[in-house]
């Protein structure tokens, strides 16, 4: 028997700070850190924050930690304690359409050593489709890390497609 591949489910608010940050880029990758929460073994995705890598190149995003825990500290600070929102993985452009490379995976590997639960990593990819992949670590019993390629769900477009000019 198989099981269905995970989800990863970007809401609206997400899906505009990956699209405009990347646009803002261009040619350059960026990236930064997810929020969310899970559910049943899939993750939403109702945040994202950017944040600088510093050497970003056409095909290397590194994020900088100590920017990110600082930016993860004021989003938290302004939450309510029993509010579920938190960190659930990471996110960065590739300016070419392609998944998640090697260095990518074993990022995601390490990630999830550390979490509490399944981590995401989205990679967005500009142009005609603007395509996401998915991928989700989760720790396994004695240490070891699975990963699984994620379908991505996007929220329901707010304006319709616009036609070439007359």
């Amino acid at each position: 028997m198989t099981r269905s591949a995970p989800s990863i489910d970007v809401r609206a608010d997400a899906h505009e700070a990956i699209a405009s940050e990347t646009a803002k880029r261009l040619p350059l990758e960026t990236g930064g850190i997810l929020l969310g929460y899970r559910e049943a073994g899939n993750l939403v995705i109702t945040h994202a924050l950017v944040v600088d890598g510093g050497g970003a190149t056409k095909d290397r995003y590194v994020r900088d930690d100590v920017r990110a825990n600082e930016r993860l500290a004021v989003f938290l600070s302004d939450r309510a304690e029993d509010d579920p929102i938190g960190y659930v993985g990471e996110w960065h452009s590739h300016p070419a359409p392609s998944g998640p490379s090697t260095i990518d995976r074993n990022a995601m590997r390490a990630a999830a050593k550390a979490a509490d639960g399944p981590v995401a990593l989205l990679i967005f990819t500009p142009g005609d489709t603007g395509a996401y992949f998915g991928l989700i670590a989760r720790r396994q019993r004695l240490g070891r890390v699975h990963t699984r390629d994620a379908n991505v769900t996007l929220p329901t477009p707010r304006f319709r497609q616009l036609g070439p000019l007359p």
